[in-house]
């Protein structure tokens, strides 16, 4: 850097200050400040409830030699240009930056650009139109900071006593999983009813199609069972299907708008199976630049976090001339699609859709640059937004109805529906994808013959069909999204916090890409929404999203909302207090459950393998056993030994034992791994796990025992203290004693740890950032801070920037006081009031 430089320019990340970097060349000092430099402390509450809510922030741990960095280069340049996110987080952390470099001694030296785009005219252009900080936008965001930090550090502690300590409570993240517990509920309680269907197929000028039954008597029916089906057939047995109505029109389907934050989680969750942290996670690379060879470093998309759908005109003229070169004028409709209108209430400020910076990169040529999940997000959004400028799809459809009086003299009405594709318009380029649950298209039809009325079809067959009713579906990602936007809940650019927050805490778990509330999840909800009912009311909640606008619009002050909404919770944490002992009793409760050994009612608990039942007269009697039904089964009897096998399952989980071979002894016991239920245990299977520790022979050199055996953290295969993971149980039973030894080597080479994937260079320190597979699991680490990877994540999947956000994480946690724990050293930094 030069010895004095006019305009000192911070962003958030390493990457986006690299790209404007190389767009602002000399004159300019482009630093990042790793996301926010201040917050509230980590271990109490922060908040002066005594004097208008005042936050007591402090410097986040780690960011010490951050800010001394941006205050030395402040101090060589003439401005200080504050270019974070156009979004109330990102003026929170322009507002702290400048906080900390002394914006209140001299204002006048701050200036405060946005841009949508970080692109090289985006970035010159807005700073050629610097404005100043907006105070009411970052009130808006403190005061969700504080709604947040008060409902977290009062309501959780509830928590901790009757179910398990560190369990936490979030003012949104609980109203989710009340959703999912919700329809858990709805779907335990639905009742599935039979139903038939009857389907006519039918042939016409040699071609095969379908009608079904629509209505009888002209109303809608149902056929309740297979007699009522057999006696809709049987009274049109012979009867001609002769068409009674001919209907066809052309219908138009115009293209999707370009996608919203919402729209994207949804659809890169049912086409990529992206989970929502990992489509906005890969989104934030796009938008702060990669670099595409000869055409440098490049912002390839806008800013990830909108509620809009409106796009620039000259992004619009550049997809059509793509589409005009492309496919054709037939292709391209007579005028500009303009999308907009009216946004959601409280939509993030982000002027413009998700949609390419430059049109002209198209995702051929971007992809050669990309990383994977980089490459398919961008020509998702490359391909959404150029197909929302083309012309609508065209189908002709055709409603045929077949009208027959049946012996009875009953009216029985069946009703085929074709469409065939007139003209293919966007859909050339584009289809939103689907998932179950989701309407039929027009495209699903099949087409139908040319018929006529009172031209006859020739019946080939009629087939009743049972069905049952359905209950609602679980929630995927992409519905849960969606509902959540519905409901008002949250902010979509926070769906992807919400919902990995729910799945870490294992308030709930992804089944077949559905998400289940947990045994403790749904302890939680009850109990919170029991003591809280209003705290975490959906409609409540929603309308403090609202309220947050009103505050950013300057309509209420972020002190009045405050101070609204906490008596609501003191209140509510005073009843919580009273009535919590008999609350609990009815939800823990294990119904028509007793102790063995002092007949009090058992209930259940929670521990970190799972639930399990406990007396309720703990700690006078401590009797536990497995949750749900008891399972303690003789599998039969131990050829070798003579002794008795059985599969259990206890407080932690299900285990096989074998009986003692003499009295006072212990029997010998192994638990089973997960995914085995003890159903489904032979005493073959038994006998396998009670073979553990296998014995494979010694180390030729040191002669000692290598072994395998099921721990606590998997599979392993271990020589004295070393050890080393197996990739699956099979393995347990089938390696030999190369193979084990030379995990065993690899595992000492590479320092008691194997290499799972190389990522690179740390875009801070530039150390080597590998992902290891230790003994206690997969985990992140740049040789002097490890962070564990969270169950949710696939660590072959994992990206260089995922895991530098990790070990960002890990390290704001401090050193870990001892194995598997983390602890922060007392003290938060240096304190200052909020604003």
């Amino acid at each position: 850097m030069p010895p004095s430089t006019r305009h000192l320019v911070i962003v958030e990340s390493p990457a986006k200050a690299r790209t404007i970097g190389r767009y602002l060349g000399t004159g300019y000092d482009v630093a990042a400040s790793v996301g926010h430099v201040m917050d509230l402390p980590r271990r109490e509450l922060g908040v002066d409830l005594e004097h208008g809510f005042e936050p007591e922030y402090v410097v986040i741990r780690g960011k010490g030699k951050v800010i001394k960095d941006l205050k030395s280069r402040a101090k060589k340049a003439d401005r200080i240009v504050l270019a974070t996110d156009p979004d109330r987080e990102g003026e929170a952390i322009a507002g702290h930056v400048a906080f900390q470099l002394g914006y209140d001694k001299q204002p006048d030296r701050f200036e405060r650009v946005e841009f949508r785009e970080v692109t090289r005219d985006a970035v010159r252009a807005a700073l050629a139109q610097p404005g100043r900080l907006d105070v009411r936008k970052i009130e808006a965001q403190q005061a969700r900071r504080i709604l947040d930090r008060l409902v977290g550090y009062r309501v959780s502690p509830f928590l901790w006593k009757p179910i398990r300590p560190g369990l936490s409570a979030g003012r949104v993240q609980t109203v989710a999983l009340r959703l999912i517990c919700e329809r858990e509920a709805e779907i335990r309680a639905f009742e599935a009813e039979e139903y038939w269907s009857i389907t006519a197929h039918l042939k016409a000028d040699d071609q095969a199609f379908e009608a079904k039954l629509h209505k009888i008597d002209g109303r809608s029916f149902r056929l309740p069972d297979e007699a009522a089906a057999a006696d809709a057939v049987s009274d049109i047995d012979g009867v001609p299907f002769e068409a009674t109505d001919v209907k066809r029109r052309e219908r138009r389907k115009n293209p999707a708008a370009p996608f919203t934050t919402s729209t994207l989680q949804q659809e890169a969750a049912k086409r990529l199976r992206f989970s929502a942290r990992r489509t906005m996670s890969t989104a934030q690379r796009l938008y702060e630049g990669v670099e595409l060879g000869g055409r440098g470093a490049v912002g390839l998309i806008t800013y990830m976090r909108t509620d809009s759908t409106r796009v620039s005109a000259g992004a619009v003229d550049s997809a059509r001339a793509w589409v005009q070169g492309e496919f054709g004028a037939r292709y391209l409709p007579k005028g500009p699609r303009l999308y907009g209108g009216k946004q959601q209430k409280g939509a993030q400020e982000a002027h413009e859709a998700i949609r390419p910076t430059d049109p002209t990169i198209h995702p051929r040529e971007a992809a050669r640059f990309l990383e994977s999940d980089a490459a398919r997000l961008y020509e998702l959004i490359w391909l959404r937004f150029v197909a929302s400028q083309m012309s609508p799809a065209v189908y002709d459809t055709t409603t045929v109805d077949f009208a027959l009086k049946g012996a009875s003299g009953r009216m029985w009405l069946y009703r085929a529906t074709g469409s065939v594709v007139k003209f293919d318009g966007f859909t050339r380029l584009y289809l939103e994808a689907r998932e179950e649950g989701d309407h039929r298209r027009l495209d699903d039809l099949e087409p139908l013959p040319d018929l006529s009325r009172g031209q006859r079809a020739e019946r080939t067959a009629l087939e009743p069909k049972q069905h049952f009713t359905q209950p609602p579906p679980r929630f995927s990602e992409a519905s849960l999204v969606k509902e959540l936007e519905a409901l008002g809940i949250g902010r979509p650019s926070t769906y992807a916090a919400i919902i990995s927050t729910l799945v870490d805490r294992d308030y709930v778990i992804l089944e077949k890409r559905r998400f289940e509330p947990t045994d403790l999840g749904e302890v939680v909800s009850k109990l919170l929404v029991k003591v809280f009912p209003d705290i975490f009311d959906v409609a409540f909640t929603s309308r403090m999203e609202g309220e947050l606008d009103r505050v950013e619009e300057g309509e209420v002050g972020w002190r009045e909302l405050l101070g609204d909404f906490y008596p609501r919770l003191e209140q509510r944490l005073a009843q919580g207090s009273e009535v919590s002992d008999e609350v609990l009793r009815e939800i823990l409760e294990a119904k028509g459950e007793t102790c063995d050994a002092c007949g009090r009612p058992m209930v259940v608990k929670f521990n970190k393998r799972g639930s399990f039942l406990g007396c309720s007269g703990y700690p006078e009697c401590s009797t536990t056993r497995s949750l749900g039904e008891s399972v303690d089964e003789a599998l039969g009897t131990d050829p070798g030994s003579g002794l008795e096998v059985r599969v259990k399952v206890g407080p932690y989980g299900p285990y096989v034992e074998r009986a003692p071979a003499a009295s006072g002894e212990k029997p010998h016991r192994v638990s089973l791994p997960d995914g085995l239920e003890p159903e489904s245990v032979t005493l073959e299977v038994a006998l396998r796990y009670l073979s553990l520790p296998r014995t494979l022979g010694a180390d030729p050199k040191t002669k000692t025992p290598v072994v395998t055996a099921l721990g606590r953290y998997g599979p392993y295969v271990k020589r004295g203290k070393t050890f080393a993971n197996l990739k699956n149980h099979e393995q347990m039973f089938t390696i030999e004693l190369p193979e084990a030894l030379a995990l065993i080597k690899a595992k000492e080479e590479s320092g008691g740890r194997r290499v799972i994937r190389e990522l690179g260079a740390h875009t801070e320190s530039g150390a080597p950032v590998q992902v290891l597979d230790g003994r206690y699991g997969p985990y992140v680490t740049d040789g002097s801070t490890n962070a564990n990877v969270p169950k949710t994540m696939d660590p072959e999947e994992i990206d260089l920037e995922t895991a530098v956000d990790l070990l960002a994480k890990r390290a704001l946690r401090g050193r870990s006081k001892g194995r598997g724990r983390g602890g922060a050293r007392k003290g938060g930094g240096r304190r200052g009031k909020g604003g």
